[in-house]
């Protein structure tokens, strides 16, 4: 996200290369994960792969392929030029024998941990009898001795480091698939980036590919290690923190892209000191890679679901009709959209202030769709009131005398008049005619008033008979949308039991 916003603010290009020389973890599941998510995000991409080629194609942009796998030739090519300027060599160390090193280093307390250079010097004698034996090599990269790296870097700003903290590390395996270091600053050369924007972890392969662009006689590209995003508790962030999904989960669970872009931005970064909410083209003019923060940030998913709250509550009832459609889709059949579209936008409307994501939908509207079991909290409220029984068949008894809709799902027609009444000012409404809560409520106090029945009493147990709990839309929006018919329904059949 960082190096799109920068690309953007800069007027660059914005490059997605795909490093697939793991190819234990390169799956095409995982590659579409990537795309998937960035389009879900609108994170575009200038170069890269094409979003629809789910085969691995080179896609767009003139520096291609964005694949590593299809570029081992390159790779090859560079590693035999570092090869033969001495600034590689091979290693035929075997795996058992890095891991005693490693281990008699851990032993002796060394302060030096990794590989001690057994193969840096071999002669050519030494090199063909391991070639006779048939050993594999690896390339290793012949990091300097004992010298100091100054790196500016955007964020932390000049750091130096000993080149005696670093190891001669592999760059290219026997199979001669490179591994991260070499083959990325090939692409950087390749596909000339200036700016690199990524994890804090990588810090000091920013100090190893340095080495490697000098060698080749390129410069380096410009640096940014951003901080970490952490866990509650301090640490790193890992799939198992709470909260913690991969995007096209976030995406499935009818987060809204635009509420999750926006908090990830915040994660490092501020957009304002009195303002969190904001769009991308916002984000783009305000964003500079050096106000990235050096801390990390904490992933907070009570505030992630407070920033999907805010942006669902900014939509109309017709657009988050529209944006939970494909989850109402699970409990109502196709044609509900265009037979009951006004219903169902009052129905939306009522629950806009009291989900967080768009799957919340179904479970909350399961009351308008079947009679309701009574949970815990609405037998509570009933039993508190003695005459609780009284009332729901008082109140059926004066359902059934009001010209109100006759039953769900009775589209009204008028539903944008309805939406969230009675708290509109200034709506018209018939005189005649109780097709509104408010009319409904003007009604309903009237007879309570009659009967000498305190309304606040009366409201709870009634609304926990209609819909099975004691949370949801206000006591006249419930009626309203329930309609007369499974109204005096459910209040006869609460009497009896």
């Amino acid at each position: 996200m960082y190096n799109w916003a920068l690309a953007r603010s800069l007027g660059g290009a914005f490059v997605l290369r795909i490093e697939d020389t793991d190819q234990a973890r390169s799956t095409d599941e995982s590659l579409q994960i990537i795309l998937k998510g960035l389009a879900w995000l609108g994170i575009d991409w200038d170069e890269g792969p094409e979003f629809d080629a789910g085969d691995r194609t080179n896609g767009g942009g003139e520096f291609g392929p964005y694949f590593q796998m299809q570029r081992l030739d390159r790779y090859r090519e560079t590693a035999a030029q570092l090869l033969a300027s001495g600034h590689a060599y091979r290693c035929y160390c075997s795996t058992e024998r890095m891991e005693k090193v490693r281990a008699e280093q851990k032993a002796n307390k060394s302060t030096f941990l990794g590989y001690d250079g057994h193969c840096r010097n071999l002669t050519d004698d030494e090199r063909t009898a391991y070639e006779e034996q048939g050993i594999k090599h690896n390339l290793r990269f012949r990091m300097p001795v004992d010298r100091v790296i100054v790196v500016h870097d955007l964020i932390r700003g000049e750091v130096e480091v000993n080149t005696k903290q670093l190891d001669d590390w592999v760059m290219v395996r026997p199979d001669g698939v490179p591994l991260y270091n070499f083959a990325c600053v090939v692409d950087d050369v390749d596909m000339l980036i200036t700016h690199v924007v990524r994890g804090e972890e990588h810090f000091l392969n920013g100090i190893k590919q340095n080495l490697v662009f000098e060698a080749l006689g390129h410069e380096c590209p410009e640096y940014a290690h951003i901080p970490l995003i952490l866990n509650q508790k301090g640490g790193k962030l890992s799939k198992r923190d709470p909260g913690v999904k991969s995007t096209l989960e976030y995406r499935d669970l009818g987060y809204p892209p635009e509420a999750v872009f926006n908090y990830i931005a915040l994660l490092g970064w501020g957009f304002s000191a009195d303002r969190d909410v904001f769009t991308r083209d916002e984000m783009v003019a305000a964003f500079k890679i050096g106000s990235v923060g050096k801390a990390g940030a904490k992933f907070d998913v009570t505030k992630l679901h407070w920033m999907c709250g805010e942006y669902i509550r900014q939509w109309s009832a017709e657009q988050c009709l529209v944006r939970c459609r494909q989850w109402l889709l699970s409990e109502l059949p196709e044609e509900s959209w265009d037979k009951h579209a006004g219903w169902l936008r009052n129905v939306v409307a009522c629950y806009q202030e009291r989900v967080q994501v768009l799957s919340e939908f179904p479970e909350k509207i399961q009351w308008l769709l079947k009679d309701p079991e009574l949970d815990d909290a609405a037998c509570k409220s009933i039993k508190k009131r003695s005459d609780s029984k009284q009332w729901f068949k008082g109140f059926a008894d004066l359902l059934e005398t009001l010209p109100m809709a006759a039953s769900f799902p009775a589209d009204r027609g008028d539903a944008d008049e309805a939406v969230r009444l009675p708290t509109r000012e200034g709506q018209p409404e018939p005189e005649s005619s109780f097709a509104t809560p408010a009319a409904l409520e003007r009604a309903a106090r009237q007879w309570a008033e009659e009967q000498e029945i305190k309304f606040g009493h009366f409201v709870g147990p009634v609304r926990a008979a209609l819909t099975g709990t004691n949370k949801g839309p206000g006591f006249f929006d419930v009626v309203f949308l329930l309609g007369k018919e499974a109204c005096v329904r459910r209040l006869r059949k609460q009497a009896e039991l």
